[in-house]
């Protein structure tokens, strides 16, 4: 993976985490939304590592689940939001 697309997915999770907002997403799902972009031999290992470098980074944190927390799933934060509203162009 170059780092052009390691990128973009990190891009991708973060907008796909913010509209999920409260819930967040599964890694599965997010991993499915990933190769409908294109980035189709990305891997669950791939995807794993670059949610825990957001998770470092505080763009995105695992939700805690009562039930079934072994099923983890991921929202935006206020710093992930902070920095995708950062990443618009601004209008005039």
């Amino acid at each position: 993976m170059t780092t052009w697309q390691r990128e973009q997915i990190r891009l991708s999770l973060m907008r796909y985490c913010e509209a999920a907002q409260p819930y967040g997403l599964g890694a599965g799902l997010l991993l499915q939304f990933i190769r409908s972009e294109g980035f189709r031999a990305a891997t669950a290992e791939q995807l794993a590592a670059e949610l825990n470098y957001l998770g470092e980074k505080n763009f995105l944190a695992p939700v805690v689940k009562p039930l079934s927390p072994e099923n983890r799933v991921w929202r935006i934060t206020a710093a992930g939001r902070d920095f995708l509203a950062e990443q618009q162009p601004l209008e005039s």
